[in-house]
């Protein structure tokens, strides 16, 4: 049983796709949080913040995040404020590997302009609603070891290096099995 590889970070920074290539590779199944939901709810995220509000979105949204918890080997591409909440956090920090994408703030608001998909931008000023979520979940992304910067990479060298480190990670961990440390 392999552990999921959770794909989380703010919107634009390209879970989505970077997941799906990423799974590809691997030999997993890809889950795209966003999408399973307005599968099951017959309507856009759009929609259903605007006909449901964002709590029953939330509600969803942590359902999921739990039973995606109990399966094995997936990739999870989140939504941006998914693991915001501290219980799909923990959760997901236990049952898999989390790497977070970040790109640079003015990279951000060119990709995120391209798009009106992303409720938690609309109505104002996007660079000021860019500003206020990247502070307010600056502190959640802080706490996940696995950073990549999609910036300047295309899907695939970004998906490339994660699975690069991967390889490098478990090789050490291999190596660590087999050897006499002494950390006396």
């Amino acid at each position: 049983m392999k552990k999921n590889i959770y794909i989380v970070g703010f919107m634009g920074t390209g879970k989505s796709t970077i997941g799906k290539q990423l799974a590809k590779l691997t030999g997993r199944k890809f889950i795209d949080t966003d999408k399973a939901i307005e599968k099951k709810m017959s309507m856009s995220v759009n929609m259903i913040f605007d006909k449901k509000g964002e709590d029953f979105f939330r509600s969803e949204e942590k359902a999921l995040a739990i039973s995606l918890a109990s399966k094995f080997n997936l990739v999870v591409s989140t939504g941006g404020g998914t693991i915001t909440d501290p219980q799909i956090f923990e959760l997901f920090k236990k049952t898999g590997i989390m790497v977070c994408l970040i790109a640079d703030r003015n990279e951000l608001v060119t990709r995120l302009k391209r798009t009106n998909k992303r409720p938690a931008l609309r109505g104002g000023e996007i660079e000021e609603k860019i500003d206020k979520l990247l502070l307010e979940r600056e502190c959640i992304f802080k706490k996940i070891p696995i950073k990549l910067n999609t910036t300047n990479l295309t899907p695939r060298e970004a998906v490339l290096k994660l699975i690069n480190l991967f390889k490098i990670s478990q090789n050490i961990l291999d190596k660590l099995q087999h050897q006499y440390i002494d950390i006396s």
